[in-house]
């Protein structure tokens, strides 16, 4: 069964920090999108007939009007009704009762909402919209509707963050018994507001050691609280993990569709256009064929970014080869990095912050054993 992910690229305003494809727009230019939108989903036909998770992604998806996502809920509505799994991803601040009954509508089951942090300074810096008691009268809004499948979104590393305001948002979480958490690093990426403001010295980035400090702050307090730590940013409770994303880090294939969106079927990787009139021309901007040392090297890049990691025998079975004898393992083993749990090969606890370490084994000249 493959995954579709939608990407709806607009926003009200623009997060600082964010370089996903977005943009501010007008309502002229946003149905011409949708209706691009839908031909593209048509031109994708014969792929949507074995979906069992959507996912709908941004930008803001409910930045835009009721309209324009009833006409793209509408057109995938076959989807939807089979599918086990149904995300989207909302701002707190743009969640409407008229939402949430178009939501249960179409069949969506799991929310994704973007708080980041509780705290009032560091939501000036990274230009959100929204407040604590905004977030609680959201929820208690979403709860009227039963969607109980909810994940909040996280960030940490925020430039002037201390582990002092890091703990008030891990109370605050702890406080809601949320069944998902995301919590990702924030990450300095050229192109966005913030990456300017730090290059003329207007705003200084944590050091990393402060980074990794927050990082296994997070995992040892959600650990403790009942969060299953599953993916390096993911933390969720007992059967409440995003079975779209994990689609991802099994390497399974999924459907792309929208402005810069990527997708995997019959061996190619594809990434659609960035720019929104080159979307309006032509959907794809390149596509990869991947060999079979290439499907490997990604088995395991992006397999390692779950927390129990991967099966040798699983990938014996696939690939009908050994990974010891494709890969450097035992190299990561002796560096202290990797280890052998049972059947899977896994990066240790304490050295998931610095991953890139491990999976850099995996990319290009490495893949030759020495």
């Amino acid at each position: 069964m493959r995954g579709l992910y939608i990407h709806i690229p607009f926003c009200k305003k623009i997060c600082s920090y964010c370089d996903f494809p977005k943009m501010v727009s007008s309502e002229n230019r946003i149905d011409n999108y949708f209706k691009r939108l839908l031909e593209e989903i048509n031109y994708y036909n014969n792929y949507l007939n074995d979906i069992d998770t959507v996912f709908i992604g941004g930008g803001t998806p409910n930045s835009v009007s009721i309209k324009n996502l009833e006409l793209l809920f509408n057109k995938i509505k076959p989807i939807l009704d089979q599918s086990i799994e149904n995300t989207i991803e909302l701002n707190p601040e743009l969640i409407t009762e008229e939402l949430l009954i178009l939501l249960k509508k179409y069949n969506f089951n799991r929310l994704s909402i973007g708080v980041q942090t509780i705290n009032d300074n560091l939501l000036k810096i990274i230009n959100r919209n929204h407040d604590k008691e905004l977030i609680l009268n959201k929820l208690e809004l979403i709860k009227k509707y039963d969607f109980n499948n909810i994940n909040l979104d996280f960030i940490f590393g925020i430039p002037n963050e201390n582990m002092n305001d890091l703990d008030n948002d891990l109370n605050f979480i702890l406080s809601l018994n949320m069944p998902h958490i995301s919590f990702y690093n924030l990450i300095l990426e050229e192109k966005t507001i913030l990456y300017h403001k730090v290059e003329k010295n207007e705003i200084k980035m944590p050091l990393d050691d402060n980074d990794a400090d927050m990082y296994y702050h997070i995992v040892d307090i959600l650990e403790k609280n009942g969060y299953k730590h599953y993916e390096t940013s993911n933390f969720a409770k007992e059967g409440y993990q995003s079975k779209h994303n994990l689609k991802y880090w099994d390497c399974k294939e999924y459907v792309g569709i929208g402005l810069g969106a990527s997708g995997y079927l019959n061996n190619v990787r594809y990434d659609n256009h960035k720019l929104y009139k080159d979307y309006l021309n032509e959907f794809i901007e390149d596509k990869i064929e991947l060999s079979i040392q290439d499907k490997k090297s990604e088995y395991f890049i992006l397999g390692l970014r779950k927390c129990d990691g991967v099966s040798i025998n699983e990938y014996y079975k696939i690939f009908k080869s050994s990974p010891f004898d494709d890969f450097n393992l035992s190299k990561l083993i002796d560096e202290d990095i990797c280890e052998i749990d049972n059947d899977y090969f896994r990066i240790k606890k304490d050295k998931l912050f610095i991953s890139n370490e491990a999976l850099i084994e995996f990319i290009g000249d490495k893949n030759e054993k020495e």
